[in-house]
C-alpha cells in the first residue's frame, strides 16, 4: 500500500493489460474448445494480472534500495521471485 494515502499502488497505475490479449492466453490454456470466458472474469484476471506486476516490481525496487542501488536490475526481480511464489500461489 502507499503509505501517503493509505491506497493501493496499483489503484494508482494506469496501465492495463489489454483484454483481448488476455482473454487469449486464458483460452489457449482451456481444455475443451467449446469453453467460454465472460468479459468479467477477463477483466477480473487482466486487473489481478496487474496487481502482480506492480507488487513485483515495487518489491524489485525495493530490492535494489536494500542494496544501495540507483536502478532496478534483473537480479533484482529474481531475488524478489521466490517470496512473490509463495505470496501469490
Amino acid at each position: 500500500m502507499s503509505e501517503a494515502s493509505g491506497q493501493p499502488l496499483s489503484s494508482k497505475i494506469a496501465t492495463t493489460f489489454r483484454q483481448d490479449v488476455v482473454k487469449e492466453v486464458l483460452k489457449s490454456k482451456f481444455q475443451n474448445p467449446k469453453n467460454k470466458i465472460t468479459e468479467d472474469a477477463v477483466e477480473l484476471v487482466a486487473e489481478i494480472a496487474k496487481v502482480m506486476v506492480v507488487e513485483a516490481a515495487a518489491r524489485a525496487a525495493q530490492q535494489a534500495s536494500s542494496e544501495n542501488k540507483k536502478r532496478v536490475g534483473l537480479e533484482h526481480a529474481e531475488a524478489i521471485l521466490p517470496q512473490m511464489m509463495l505470496d501469490f500461489p
